[in-house]
């Protein structure tokens, strides 16, 4: 009922879209995003990770796979989305999924430790006085028939793996990185008012630490995931078997998006220290 009563605040199926329009401009970038009828939707990118070292040539270290399931809860200015966030370490040669790894950078063979952030929630909800401003908040830029939201991201917060206790770990007591985000879509499927959830496709490009599995605390550099995909329709059966396949096996909860709204969001250096409080993470031999 909430959703029904979301919709019906929203002039998203109008017989004319202006983008110029801030309402129309955000619902079509919650139908890029997400789905405005509520529903799921799913974005799946393939890439690859690098490394970059002051003085060195780059290293491609790995393959990279992975996507992101969403649910759409529909506001009055705006909507959040409800999501969990799986990504796959695969052989660069292979492309098969790894359990271990070899580094050569210490040719140390170390275990894996696979990308599960569960959730991954977004609070895009504006205040009214907001709304005016929604082309700066969701920037976009025009390329002719398509339009192109994009996100610049910086995070830097203290780290949850500080060095004093993580040093094998972790570079910094800072965590600090970049991401960028492009989503692609065509105008005429934004001015299309019969499509809740129209197709994107998508870069997703990060300056990151060294992964906490690597144990690189104590060298300089830092990872580069280069990245590109789109939404797929069908949800998460539309994935490649190999996906689907190791999700069902090892976590089967990351087939559908979550339920309900929760916080805070998981990281892979958070979901590094939940392991290493399980006793979880095998000591370097």
């Amino acid at each position: 009922m909430c959703i029904i009563l979301g919709l019906l605040s929203l002039p998203l199926f109008a017989q004319s879209i202006d983008l110029n329009k801030p309402q129309d401009y955000l619902n079509a970038f919650m139908r890029v995003r997400g789905d405005a009828k509520g529903g799921e939707t799913l974005y799946h990118w393939t890439g690859s990770v690098y490394s970059f070292v002051p003085g060195e040539k780059r290293m491609e270290l790995f393959g990279f796979e992975g996507f992101n399931l969403a649910k759409t809860i529909v506001g009055e200015y705006g909507f959040t989305l409800l999501t969990r966030e799986a990504a796959f370490f695969k052989d660069h040669r292979t492309g098969q999924i790894l359990d271990n790894w070899r580094n050569p950078f210490t040719q140390a063979d170390i275990p894996v430790i696979h990308i599960w952030n569960d959730p991954v929630n977004q609070d895009m909800n504006l205040d009214a006085d907001m709304l005016p401003y929604v082309h700066q908040i969701f920037p976009s830029t025009d390329l002719g028939d398509e339009l192109a939201f994009h996100m610049e991201i910086f995070p830097f917060y203290p780290s949850p793996l500080p060095r004093k206790e993580f040093g094998e770990f972790s570079q910094s007591d800072t965590y600090q990185a970049a991401e960028f985000f492009q989503f692609f879509a065509n105008k005429n499927d934004l001015q299309n008012s019969a499509l809740s959830s129209v197709p994107v496709t998508i870069t997703w490009n990060r300056v990151s630490p060294w992964i906490p599995f690597m144990r690189m605390g104590d060298r300089p550099g830092s990872l580069i995931f280069v990245c590109r995909g789109k939404k797929l329709d069908g949800g998460f059966k539309a994935l490649p078997k190999d996906i689907q396949d190791y999700v069902m096996k090892n976590k089967p909860e990351f087939a559908l998006p979550p339920s309900e709204w929760s916080e805070p969001n998981e990281t892979s250096w958070t979901y590094f220290k939940k392991l290493w409080e399980q006793g979880l993470i095998e000591p370097q031999e």
